[in-house]
């Protein structure tokens, strides 16, 4: 048996990958140096690394409770991954093939390791009260009623399954990231583990435009990290983790390759007019790039760990956040930033501004979701997820002030920030959701989960209307202009359905 650490590292590195930790996958991956591993690595079966676990501790449950003389103890006590393992007060020992039994007078004591039984999921959802009976939705109740009255909302939640979806075949890892082009609501970008992205035209699905980003290494791997398209549609533009910033058009030429620097890029985004990407390194930098000239503009040493997301206020100011539990908005070509935000307590994963530009709302570790203003700084600090938030999205209007926020405790939260309230708390996800996209007119948002479910939801009663049943994690989720959603999953597919019809 040979037991390598490169293949330890990889199993751990998918774990985190297949679990939703991201950022942190990629800063295991870059410690690791995993990506110069001079042998290819296989694209192994999701949860492998708790599959070798689960034989193992079945190993060491055996061998923990057979004794020398060929006698098993029957043991009730949980056996977990952590911890000292104590024999309950029941312990019975039994010849192997006999059926007379000896019972033990006390518990014995022993230093096997087992598998924590996970605690039943408990998720408590305050009923919501805003005076509209128009605007209520069914939410669950304390303990005590939570069974019978989810067994009656089940009923009137139920949504209709989507019975069609189109699949994209072409990547061969998993997706993780998927966009729409503004200007050709047909054209959807992709970005996969396996070193590419895509352009599909979904007149012709089956003939996709590959970008591919090759490693300096031919060994190396090269995940797509982050893409995003231009305000105007005109160019998309794709980071991955050896540090590589191309630039693309439509039809997928290559437009620029920017100056690589060797450091995972860990988000980037356009400002207003399309003519600036920053982008967010894993080693706490950004950078302005200006794409007409393929040049960097400015460099700013702005979190003291990794930074986790930018985004634009308009084409000359921009947020970022990091693990570093602070919020920074920058100016293009200061050196300090104009405002620092703080007041989270653990790693930000997501920053966005409103599209009025009054807020910008932040995401956290800490399991709260703020709102920030420049002129009053901290404006609402909402609680209320249980665990991890790990996205926030803005309705799309300016005369709204609705924010939906995503956790890793299964549920998304809509916010009223004018009402200083939750509105709605959309709960049909039995796993962590990673991520969620409104519908262009305001009307609809969809969700997306590691229990492979898409839903869709009505923003004005919190009704389900439609769930997708996929073949693997969700990944991302995107909504076109005119109402297709695009799906990106962990099984290397992409599926595209429309939830509004019939």
């Amino acid at each position: 048996m040979v037991l390598k650490s490169d293949d330890v590292n990889y199993l751990v590195y998918r774990y985190l990958r297949e679990s939703g930790f991201l950022h942190t996958s990629y800063i295991f991956q870059f410690e690791s140096q995993l990506h110069k591993n001079e042998e290819e690595l296989p694209n192994v079966e999701p949860g492998s690394l708790i599959r070798v676990l689960q034989k193992g501790l079945q190993y060491m449950d055996v061998e923990t409770h057979l004794n020398e003389d060929g006698t098993a103890r029957l043991c009730t006590a949980p056996f977990s991954l952590v911890g000292k393992h104590v024999c309950s007060v029941h312990t019975e020992a039994r010849k192997l093939g006999d059926k007379n039994v000896a019972r033990g007078p006390e518990p014995s004591p022993h230093g096997g390791h087992t598998l924590v039984h996970d605690a039943k999921e408990k998720r408590v959802v305050r009923p919501v009260d805003n005076g509209d009976e128009s605007e209520s939705m069914d939410v669950d109740v304390p303990d005590a009623e939570r069974d019978a009255s989810r067994a009656d909302a089940s009923k009137r939640r139920r949504g209709r399954m989507v019975e069609a979806a189109q699949m994209l075949h072409g990547h061969t890892a998993p997706v993780f990231l998927c966009a729409w082009c503004p200007g050709q609501p047909s054209v959807l970008a992709t970005g996969a583990g396996d070193g590419t992205a895509r352009i599909w035209d979904m007149a012709r699905p089956t003939d996709s435009v590959v970008l591919r980003h090759d490693a300096t290494d031919a060994s190396a791997r090269v995940d797509i990290t982050s893409i995003a398209w231009n305000e105007q549609g005109s160019l998309l533009a794709t980071a991955s983790f050896n540090g590589q910033l191309r630039v693309w058009t439509t039809l997928g030429e290559q437009r620029q390759v920017l100056r690589q620097r060797r450091v995972p890029i860990i988000a980037l985004r356009w400002n207003r007019k399309g003519t600036v990407l920053a982008t967010a390194y894993l080693d706490g930098s950004i950078a302005l790039w200006d794409v007409c000239n393929g040049q960097q503009r400015h460099e700013f040493r702005a979190h003291s760990g990794c930074v986790l997301d930018v985004d634009w206020l308009d084409n000359t100011t921009f947020a970022s956040c990091g693990s570093d539990k602070f919020i920074r908005v920058w100016r293009d070509m200061d050196s300090q930033p104009i405002k620092t935000f703080s007041g989270h307590k653990s790693d930000i994963n997501a920053i966005k501004w409103h599209p009025g530009g009054k807020y910008l709302a932040s995401a956290s570790d800490d399991g709260s979701v703020k709102v920030w203003s420049m002129n009053e700084s901290l404006v609402h600090d909402f609680t209320g997820h249980s665990q991890q938030v790990f996205l926030v999205k803005w309705l799309p209007r300016s005369d709204k002030a609705i924010l939906a926020s995503a956790s890793f405790d299964g549920t998304v939260r809509v916010w009223d920030i004018h009402a200083n309230s939750c509105t709605r708390v959309l709960d049909a996800h039995s796993k962590p959701v990673d991520c969620l996209a409104f519908s262009s007119d305001g009307r609809h948002l969809a969700t997306g989960s590691f229990d492979r479910k898409v839903c869709v939801w009505s923003i004005k009663d919190g009704s389900l209307l439609k769930s997708f049943i996929a073949d693997d994690v969700v990944h991302d989720v995107q909504w076109a202009p005119k109402g297709r959603i695009a799906v990106a999953l962990a099984s290397s597919h992409v599926a595209v359905f429309d939830p509004l019809l019939s």
